[in-house]
């Protein structure tokens, strides 16, 4: 089973170190890895910028190496007034469809203005890209896609809301998911939603940031090791078949729910 995990920063976060940041998401990467050793990747979102590494090896080897070391360097910058930090979301694979050694396959998956992390099995993906062939193509092999892929679909209007297209998405995807999404349309939002597989979400007010992870002690490992002033934190709950926008801009949160393929069929006998 993969996990997930991520970070978003509040327009007054207090970090002030690039490198407490950079070890705080290796530390969420070595407590993921339990999850999957297959493939490991992130992206980090900026204000007027994104940044995507993804790569078939395990997280221990990722953040060992030059390669994600320099990628750290070269986008991790805290500071930085023009062009802020935003959010970082993080993916450890363990594969159930798609080969690793096809990058395409792995985490975080890049459709157009659409980046996203799953953890889950989505298990009707086949008959949806037959269903929706004419209105885009398959990219890759793994499942996920298909989630992120009718996200888009949905969310091409330039009028449309991205809560809305998960909302449309949504109803036509059966199996397990909980994903962490960042759309380029809106770089200060950070989307989390789930049917049936877990995401912990906590809120550290004083340090202006929130953690997410399949599992909790990702959060209070990870920051309490690198910040002694970091506090308890607060849980946020995210219901089944329920979505949460965080607005790191305007330091709002939105939750919606949404309908699934049981739902639906359900309405469709009555």
């Amino acid at each position: 089973m993969c996990c997930i995990f991520g970070v978003g920063f509040f327009r007054d976060h207090r970090f002030v170190s690039d490198s407490t940041l950079t070890g705080i998401v290796s530390r969420f990467f070595k407590e993921a890895e339990s999850g999957g050793r297959k493939a490991s990747g992130l992206s980090i979102m900026r204000e007027k910028s994104v940044h995507v590494l993804r790569r078939p090896v395990s997280a221990s080897t990722l953040i060992s190496s030059d390669e994600y070391m320099q990628f750290m360097h070269d986008h991790v910058d805290v500071k930085d007034e023009k062009n802020r930090m935003m959010s970082i979301i993080g993916h450890c694979r363990w594969p159930t469809q798609g080969s690793p050694e096809n990058n395409l396959n792995n985490h975080p998956l890049v459709i157009g203005n659409i980046i996203g992390v799953h953890n889950g099995v989505i298990t009707n993906d086949h008959q949806l890209f037959r269903d929706f062939s004419k209105r885009f193509d398959r990219e890759a092999e793994v499942d996920t896609e298909i989630i992120f892929q009718l996200i888009r679909h949905f969310n091409k209007s330039p009028l449309s809301k991205t809560v809305d297209a998960i909302k449309k998405a949504a109803p036509y995807l059966s199996g397990g998911y909980a994903c962490g999404m960042q759309n380029t349309k809106h770089p200060f939002n950070l989307y989390l939603f789930r049917r049936g597989n877990p995401i912990e979400v906590k809120h550290y007010p004083e340090l202006g940031l929130v953690f997410f992870g399949t599992r909790g002690n990702f959060m209070k490992v990870a920051v309490e090791d690198f910040i002694d002033y970091a506090g308890e934190g607060t849980g946020v709950d995210i219901e089944n078949k329920q979505g949460l926008v965080f607005n790191l801009w305007e330091k709002t949160m939105c939750r919606f729910n949404f309908r699934d393929d049981t739902d639906v069929k359900k309405a469709g006998k009555g």
